[in-house]
């Protein structure tokens, strides 16, 4: 995929990677589809990118360089591969998208939620159970628990999610870099463990909050749990 695709290269190789993306696309696909062209079907875009990915027919390095480069290679010039380019499946994922139909450089976890709602949105057109599909194994609750200082009351609140947005807390440090001229300082950040941002996503907070139950504004305890 070129340079303004490779948030998209990123999402489908990792997702491309995984069971229930690697078996959810048939052959028979093809055989059963409604759509006039492929062109216009996720299913069948899907089922491309899926083929490609995984067949391996494109990841053979070929002997001869990219048409701009030298005719003569070194001995040590490295081979090419073929790639994809799945033209057909940005222009139809990024239909209608004010930012996936450009070639900017886009984020990748934004093009994930944009994918999974894309896919979940062509399962219930289909008449497909929507907890069957390959984007259901990143589906998780997350539960909010209030519970009011005063009356002690507890109130919860579940959502549905596809992915965590965690906050990394930044700790500089000084670190000592020897160069040219000598030694010299430069700031650096201390490494931050996985487990920290997960404690820190699921910390209590203290928060204002109108109780129901006193009828007044008080201050509630909130615990977050997935």
């Amino acid at each position: 995929m070129d340079l303004y695709s490779c948030y998209m290269a990123s999402t489908l190789q990792s997702l491309f990677s995984l069971k229930p993306f690697q078996t959810a696309f048939k052959s028979d696909h093809i055989a059963q589809c409604t759509e006039p062209l492929p062109a216009s079907c996720l299913q069948c875009q899907l089922l491309k990118i899926s083929d490609g990915l995984l067949s391996g027919r494109y990841s053979t390095p070929q002997p001869h360089l990219p048409p701009s480069a030298s005719t003569s290679p070194a001995p040590d010039e490295p081979l090419f591969q073929e790639g994809l380019r799945p033209a057909m499946f940005k222009a139809l994922i990024g239909k209608g998208h004010a930012e996936f139909a450009t070639i900017r450089q886009q984020d990748a976890e934004e093009f994930l939620g944009h994918l999974f709602k894309s896919i979940r949105t062509d399962e219930r057109k289909r008449g497909w159970d929507d907890h069957k599909g390959p984007t259901e194994a990143f589906r998780f609750g997350v539960e909010q628990r209030l519970q009011c200082g005063d009356c002690k009351k507890v109130r919860y609140k579940v959502d549905s999610q596809d992915s965590l947005g965690l906050w990394i807390p930044a700790k500089e440090v000084a670190k000592m870099e020897t160069g040219e001229g000598g030694e010299k300082e430069k700031k650096d950040w201390e490494p931050v463990d996985l487990d920290e941002c997960l404690q820190l996503f699921t910390r209590t907070e203290a928060l204002e909050y109108q109780c129901p139950v006193c009828n007044k504004k008080v201050i509630v305890q909130k615990y977050v749990f997935t």
